[in-house]
């Protein structure tokens, strides 16, 4: 490493850590993940205790018996208690503006009418205050739907405990197909484990990538360029940059990191102490190449970033072409569930081995079901040839682009700029 890298390494490092926005935006992460996951429980530990009743008018005069009897605990249990109403002879529109002027008056949630037509054609309707919040009431749904065909069936001379038996719901599980048994309990949490790693790769790639290209602006917005360039090339202004803001991320996803720890720490102790096999068996290969594709994604796109801050005078001039670079980490977004579905196909394995596409769809690949060792060499190659060009090119237009002011380049004068020594 050249020997005027380390200051400016240092200089790019210590500037950004020291200041409050920094910390500022270390601490948010900590803090929205701590509010994610205690605010939902208490509100909805207080919303559980102001549920209004839900009306079931039974017109037929014996189903009710046969709901309340039907899973007894997810229809009375916390979800919302159910009231009888028998419709006392009136007819069904008198008794649906009665429970409407309920609803609206908010004393109820909304209310189902059992009739005979219902148990005939299947078809019911709950009349519910808020629409929107009924969307989720899927107990609701399957408990109707579970004591409908137990009434049907008790009509039918169907014996108690072969009804229980015929309605016992079904689960469908998904494992992994291994013979070693950790792996088929965890395969589908371990998935998801990866696949968070994938989402924090394209999330901090574009991250850190706008993080080098303000840096660059800013320099050249204060005019502290053409002090640094008097006595540093402008090639080690940009690898320092770089490098510098590269280890100022790193930082800030260590503080991430052991706040997750230590916040987790009570949780996986619990886990340990009832068995050690309930904890994922996470793809070794997934936490070994992460810091691989995470790195080399990151001076990939840490480069053109920065090569676009050159170009340009302001933020507002820069977002065009940086809406270009980011357009290529959406596109690997955009075909995560071919590439899930079948990762080791033709469009998955070219378009991982896309240089642009393989921090994000090459890992991903490995997360999901490891390609050939022959293919993640080739994509680390590849990626870091392309590095290797990439700094080649940019650099080019760093060094003129940096000192240049005023109006924005164009295509002739980028021409140029890269045929300059």
């Amino acid at each position: 490493m050249r020997s005027a890298l380390i200051p400016i390494l240092r200089r790019e490092y210590l500037s950004r850590i020291m200041t409050k926005s920094f910390w500022i935006a270390t601490a948010m992460f900590p803090l929205l993940a701590v509010a994610f996951t205690v605010l939902p429980p208490i509100m909805a530990a207080k919303s559980k205790s102001s549920i209004d009743p839900i009306v079931i008018v039974d017109l037929v005069g014996d189903y009710f018996p046969v709901l309340a009897g039907t899973d007894e605990k997810e229809v009375e249990g916390t979800r919302a208690p159910l009231q009888l109403d028998q419709g006392g002879g009136e007819p069904r529109e008198a008794i649906e503006r009665r429970l409407n002027i309920r609803a609206e008056a908010g004393e109820i949630q909304g209310y189902v009418i059992i009739d005979g037509e219902t148990l005939r054609s299947g078809d019911l309707v709950f009349h519910a205050r808020n629409p929107s919040s009924a969307i989720g009431a899927d107990w609701l749904r399957n408990s109707l739907r579970r004591s409908m065909i137990k009434y049907r069936l008790l009509r039918e001379g169907v014996a108690g405990p072969q009804i229980e038996a015929a309605i016992t719901g079904i689960s469908f599980g998904i494992e992994k197909a291994t013979n070693d048994p950790k792996k088929k309990e965890s395969g589908l949490a371990a998935f998801f484990m990866s696949f968070g790693l994938v989402m924090f790769i394209y999330f901090a790639l574009i991250l850190y990538g706008i993080y080098v290209l303000r840096g660059v602006l800013e320099e050249k917005s204060n005019r502290i360029v053409e002090i640094m360039v008097s006595s540093v090339k402008p090639f080690d202004m940009m690898l320092g940059k770089i490098l510098g803001i590269g280890a100022v991320g790193l930082t800030q996803i260590t503080i991430w990191v052991l706040f997750s720890l230590l916040i987790t720490a009570p949780q996986v102790a619990t886990v340990l102490a009832i068995s050690k096999e309930f904890v994922p068996a996470v793809n070794a290969q997934a936490l070994i190449f992460f810091p691989v594709y995470f790195v080399l994604g990151y001076f990939l796109y840490a480069t053109i970033y920065a090569g676009i801050g050159s170009m340009f005078n302001t933020d507002e001039e820069a977002q065009q072409l940086a809406g270009v670079a980011q357009l290529f980490l959406v596109i690997p977004m955009m075909v995560l569930l071919p590439v899930i579905k079948d990762p080791n196909g033709g469009l998955a394995t070219g378009l991982s081995l896309f240089p642009f596409f393989t921090p994000i769809l090459m890992y991903l690949r490995i997360t999901i079901e490891t390609p050939p060792a022959w293919q993640i060499g080739l994509s680390i190659v590849i990626m870091v040839a392309t590095i290797l060009l990439m700094v080649w090119l940019v650099s080019k237009i760093y060094r003129v682009g940096i000192l240049m002011y005023g109006k924005k380049p164009t295509i002739p004068e980028l021409v140029r700029w890269l045929r300059y020594t």
